[in-house]
């Protein structure tokens, strides 16, 4: 998986040395190491753990594992967002890649609090579509990785692809995760026909089907 991947990847950085990074991206982590190694270590984790919560047999046959890895994901992601505020406001790309990321990190913290709080609430069809939104933030850190290959491979100039994947690297993510989100949507036919059609046991399932539509 690309997560696992960029997830292994991102955990070297935990040693503070700038020359893991590009060139052009070493002045993030010297403008401030300590948020930078948290930003990337608990997002490199968080990429680790996000996969397997998704994994069907592994949520029915080992539900404690599920809920101790989601609880991991939700603390990764809190640390992993919070410290990246100071990294995004400290890039050398200018304030546009600035609000770029930190506009990034508002939207994982966001989405991760939400689907935490529809879990807690049992609201499960809401928590997965939550986490789902969640999880694709979280993969802005691989499809950022992807584009900038493009720069360094044909020689181009770095900065102006960099201040564009600061948005479209977790815009274009989130558009297909709603697309696919309202794709996979089960139809207003699908929702009568399996719920409980009368009595009052009736009456609070459609009231919880409607809620889960959040």
């Amino acid at each position: 998986m690309p997560s696992v991947a960029i997830g292994v990847y991102a955990l070297r950085y935990w040693s503070g040395d700038p020359a893991l990074l590009p060139y052009e991206l070493r002045v993030n982590l010297l403008h401030n190491p300590p948020a930078f190694i948290l930003h990337t270590s608990f997002g490199g984790l968080a990429l680790l753990l996000a996969p397997w919560q998704f994994v069907g047999w592994l949520r029915r046959k080992h539900p404690a594992i599920h809920r101790w890895t989601g609880r991991a994901y939700v603390g990764c992601a809190l640390i992993s967002g919070v410290a990246a505020y100071p990294v995004a406001l400290g890039t050398i790309a200018g304030p546009i890649a600035s609000a770029g990321f930190a506009l990034m990190a508002t939207a994982w913290l966001g989405t991760t609090l939400v689907a935490w709080r529809a879990v807690r609430q049992r609201r499960y069809a809401a928590h997965r579509r939550w986490m789902i939104r969640s999880f694709t933030l979280a993969l802005s850190a691989v499809t950022l990785r992807i584009a900038l290959l493009v720069p360094m491979q044909l020689q181009l100039d770095f900065m102006p692809v960099y201040r564009v994947t600061s948005w479209a690297s977790w815009i274009l993510n989130l558009l297909l995760a709603e697309l696919w989100l309202r794709w996979t949507a089960p139809s207003p036919a699908q929702l009568v026909a399996t719920a409980p059609s009368q009595g009052a046991a009736g009456g609070a399932t459609r009231s919880h089907t409607s809620n889960e539509r959040a």
